[in-house]
């Protein structure tokens, strides 16, 4: 059947241990972690876009490569690692509380919204559009020395 590819959706809840989630070329994809976390996983969507909706606590990674990522919301005392993950865009719609994202190889970040405590780390380079902080939300990058300065 030709046209309109069908939207994948993933929901995880409660306690959340797994090494080998597979996120393939199916289509756009949404993912929802809910509860306790400790993920690790491979993407391949070179042409399609992975949305994220985080809520609790404990250290999510992916590698890979996708089109876009999109964290829609991202609350808790959570780290997002995608420094393995090759794709060209990224959108923080809503970082809060201690909310950790290590962006890794994206061309460009467009929003990034940050409250609380919550935290973007960025390459030296990288292209940030339209960045929004409040409270004690910053923006670091790493620069060529291997020290990370405040941005934001």
């Amino acid at each position: 059947m030709k046209g309109k590819k069908k939207k994948i959706k993933l929901d995880f809840s409660g306690e959340i241990v797994q090494d080998d989630l597979l996120i393939g070329s199916h289509g756009n994809t949404d993912v929802k972690l809910r509860g306790n976390i400790r993920l690790s996983a491979i993407i391949y969507c070179p042409k399609y876009t992975v949305t994220l909706d985080i809520k609790g606590d404990g250290r999510i990674s992916f590698r890979g490569k996708c089109y876009r990522i999109i964290i829609n919301r991202m609350d808790g005392d959570c780290t997002l690692d995608l420094t393995d993950v090759t794709y060209k865009e990224l959108h923080c719609k809503s970082l809060k509380g201690k909310a950790n994202v290590l962006a890794g190889n994206a061309r460009a970040i467009t929003p990034a919204i940050l409250a609380d405590e919550a935290t973007l780390h960025v390459n030296e380079g990288q292209l940030i559009f339209n960045p929004i902080t409040s409270g004690n939300a910053r923006i670091l990058t790493m620069t060529s020395t291997g020290t990370e300065e405040c941005l934001i």
